[in-house]
C-alpha cells in the first residue's frame, strides 16, 4: 500500500524535476534561436512592453563645409514597441492509487514528468510558431498553399522574436478520494511577439512527403536572400535558423542527397535535447531544425 508520505515524496520529486524536463523538451525559448528573452516572475503585470527603434541610417550623405549635418541625412530613433502578453498554458494527468501500488514510484514519476513537460513544451512551441506566422513579413517564399494540406515553415534571425516568462513550469497535486486517484496539473505562463517582421520569413510547403508541390532548397534560399537584403542579423554561426516539417526536410534531402550528413554547428552551445534531436544540418545559409509543431497554412 502507498502512503501519504510516499505520495508526497513523489510530488516533491516531480516539482524538483519538472523545469529541467521542460527545458529539455521545448524548442523555441532557446537563446540560440530567440535572443531577446525576459523573465518577470514575481513581478506585477501580465505584459512586457519591448521598446524598439528603427534601423540604422542608410541615407547619410556628403556634408559641405559650414552646412547642417542633417543635410546629409536624418536618422531619428523613431521609437516603437512590441508587447508580449503572458498566457497560461496547462496540462494534466491522473494517477490512480492502483497505478502507484502496482507500477512503482520510479515508473510513475517518469510517466508524469514526461506527460507534463512535453505537454507544456508543445503548448509553448505552438504559441511561438503562431506568433511567427502572424508576425513575419507578408511575402511567402514557399509554394503558396493556403489550406490545412500545407505547413508554414520559418526562416528567421535570432533577433526576429522576443520571449517572456511570467510563471516557470509548475505542478500542483490533488487527491480525489471518491475516485481514489491523484491529479497532477502542470502550468506555465509565457508569451511571444515578433519584433521585426522583416527579420523572419514564411515558407509554405505541402505536408505530404514527396508531394509534387513541396517546397525545396530554392524556396529556402529566397527566404534567406530576403533576410540578408533587410540586414537581418544571423546567429553566431553566420546562419539563420530554419524550422521545417518532415516533408520539407525530405524535399531538401532529396536535393542534397543526404542533408543529415551536412556540417552542423558547435553542439556545445546547444541548450537542450529538442535542439539536439531537431538539428539536421546546414545549407543555403540556414541551420535546419525539424519540428512537428509547425502550424498549417490555413
Amino acid at each position: 500500500m502507498t502512503t501519504k508520505v510516499t505520495v508526497q515524496e513523489l510530488y516533491s520529486d516531480i516539482i524538483a524535476d519538472l523545469q529541467p524536463f521542460y527545458d529539455d523538451a521545448v524548442l523555441l525559448p532557446n537563446p540560440q534561436l530567440i535572443q531577446t528573452q525576459f523573465n518577470i516572475s514575481g513581478t506585477s503585470g501580465n505584459q512586457i512592453n519591448v521598446p524598439l527603434t528603427n534601423g540604422p541610417a542608410t541615407d547619410a550623405g556628403t556634408v559641405g563645409e559650414g552646412n547642417s549635418i542633417l543635410a546629409g541625412g536624418t536618422s531619428d530613433f523613431d521609437p516603437t514597441s512590441a508587447d508580449i502578453v503572458m498566457v497560461k498554458r496547462g496540462v494534466g494527468t491522473n494517477v490512480t492509487e492502483e497505478a502507484l501500488e502496482d507500477g512503482g514510484l520510479a515508473v510513475v514519476r517518469q510517466a508524469v514528468l514526461t506527460r507534463l513537460s512535453q505537454g507544456l513544451a508543445a503548448a509553448t512551441d505552438d504559441a511561438g510558431f503562431t506568433a511567427m506566422k502572424s508576425g513575419f513579413a507578408a511575402t511567402d517564399y514557399g509554394v503558396g498553399g493556403a489550406n490545412s494540406a500545407f505547413t508554414t515553415n520559418f526562416v528567421f534571425s535570432p533577433e526576429a522574436m522576443a520571449y517572456g516568462a511570467k510563471r516557470e513550469p509548475s505542478v500542483t497535486m490533488f487527491y480525489d478520494n471518491d475516485l481514489d486517484l491523484h491529479q497532477f496539473r502542470g502550468t506555465v505562463r509565457n508569451g511571444f511577439v515578433a519584433l521585426r517582421s522583416g527579420f523572419g520569413a514564411r515558407v509554405t510547403s505541402e505536408k505530404v512527403i514527396g508531394a509534387q508541390t513541396a517546397a525545396n532548397l530554392t524556396n529556402i534560399a529566397k527566404a534567406v536572400a530576403a533576410l540578408r537584403s533587410g540586414n537581418a542579423p544571423t546567429m553566431l554561426s553566420g546562419m539563420y535558423a530554419a524550422i521545417i516539417d518532415s516533408s520539407l526536410e525530405y524535399s531538401i534531402a532529396s536535393q542534397l542527397n543526404s542533408v543529415t550528413q551536412a556540417a552542423i554547428g558547435d553542439l556545445s552551445v546547444v541548450g537542450n535535447r529538442a535542439i539536439l534531436t531537431g538539428l539536421i544540418g546546414q545549407a543555403a545559409g540556414c541551420e535546419f531544425y525539424r519540428s512537428n509543431s509547425l502550424p498549417d497554412a490555413s
